[in-house]
This record gives structure tokens, sequence and C-alpha cells, in this order.
């Protein structure tokens, strides 16, 4: 799959902690360098993301992703190459919205993405006018993307500005789910895509993302939190499928 950057509302989120020893990190990236057993992930050169140190502590880098401005193809999808394959996994991050304007302050984890116009995307939003959404803010929306804009699950959700956030999705067979600072939200089990790659969407806002990890279904290989330190274990995650 080609990198693309899409004309449509919603972008990019994740880090899970499992007890299955055999559960694998499949990708990483805290922006700061961190190496291991797992992929690279290789983000878009675009004027709407950088890595920079995050204000307040700069003994941290975060992907700064600001979409106040941006119109059109930079407005939206960020997908990353070559998972066009995946069927069963999970994508965690840590977000943290910064600055929104005047409707909007939304971040979507995109998942099983086929092609570029095709894929699942969850979208937390601290404040999102549009689509009936009345009041428009602290909410989740599961949106399936390619026949139209269906939502298949919602859940009204404290999603603060200004502040770190862990927000994940699982898809394993036709279930998907969504985990806000580590309690499921929302979820479904009839998912329409079977297999498909990973990204994110902000949508007219400025966001900081951390800590980018998608394991396999067995569960994370990691045992660290976002600031480094030992994590709570978190269990596999198992659905009804």
């Amino acid at each position: 799959m080609v990198k693309y950057v899409l004309h449509l509302p919603c972008v990019l989120l994740l880090l899970l902690v499992a007890v299955n020893v055999e559960g694998k990190t499949l990708y990483y990236d805290d922006f700061d360098g961190t190496k291991g057993d797992w992929k690279p992930l290789e983000w878009p050169k675009l004027e709407t993301i950088k890595v920079e140190k995050e204000v307040g502590n700069p003994n941290n880098k975060a992907l700064t992703f600001d979409t106040r401005n941006a119109g059109g193809a930079l407005a939206d999808a960020l997908f990353i190459d070559g998972n066009e394959d995946m069927s069963d996994y999970t994508m965690k991050i840590r977000f943290r919205i910064i600055e929104e304007t005047a409707n909007f302050a939304a971040v979507g984890i995109i998942v099983r993405a086929p092609t570029p116009q095709q894929y699942i995307c969850a979208e937390a939003a601290n404040k999102r006018n549009c689509c009936g959404q009345n009041p428009p803010n602290n909410i989740v929306n599961v949106f399936e993307r390619g026949n139209g804009w269906p939502i298949a699950a919602n859940a009204k959700v404290e999603i603060p500005l200004n502040k770190w956030v862990d927000y994940a999705v699982t898809a394993k067979g036709k279930s998907i789910a969504v985990y806000v600072n580590d309690e499921e939200v929302c979820g479904y089990n009839k998912a329409l895509y079977a297999k498909g790659g990973f990204g994110l969407r902000i949508w007219k806002t400025k966001v900081l993302i951390d800590n980018v990890e998608i394991f396999d279904s067995d569960g994370s290989s990691m045992a660290v939190d976002a600031g480094g330190k030992l994590a709570t274990v978190w269990s596999q995650i198992k659905f009804e499928n």
C-alpha cells in the first residue's frame, strides 16, 4: 500500500501490555529511538507532522500532528505502508490534544484498511461538530469507510484537552473493541473488513502522538508504560467472533 493522505474527517493512535509471554510487538515508535525486536514505523514527510520535544517535558519526544489549518489531502487520514494483509491485531497510542479549532478536536485510529478508501476508524473527540452529534464533544465514534460513513459503535467518554490519553483499537475476527485509558468503552462484532493496514487520522486539531504500538492477537511483548516505568499488566484480549 502506498502512503496516502485522504480528504476525509479522522487520523492516527497506541501501547498495550500483556501477560502472555508469547505476545509479540510488531511495530513500535516512541520517537526517542528505542530499539527492540519489532519493525520501525516509517512516517511520510508532510508539512503537517514533525517529531519534536514535548513542551514542558524536554526529555520526551513526540510526533506533533497539526491539521488545524490544513486543507484537502493534508487534512485527513495517514496510512502506514505494506500492512494490507494483516488481520488480527491491536493498535495502541498515547495522544494529547493541545489545540483545537472552532468545531473540532479529534484523533482517530485506523485499522483493517485494505485500501486507502476502505477502513475502520475509531475517533476520539473532545469536540466534533458534525454528523448530527449533539452535544458535539467527549465522544468515541467507530465508523466504517467504504460504503458511506455508517457509525457502527459509539460511547460518551471524557476526552480532555491538554492531557495524555491512552487509546487502543483491537481487531480480532469480526470483533472491534475500543479502549480509553485501558478500559473498554465500545465495540461491535460485525466488522466489515477482514484484513488491512493501520494508520492515524487527526481532524482540525494540533495533537501530540507518542508510543505507537501494533501487536499481534496474543498481546504485547512490551512491559513498560509510556513513561518507561513498569506498567500494570494487561490480560490477553478475547472476543466472541
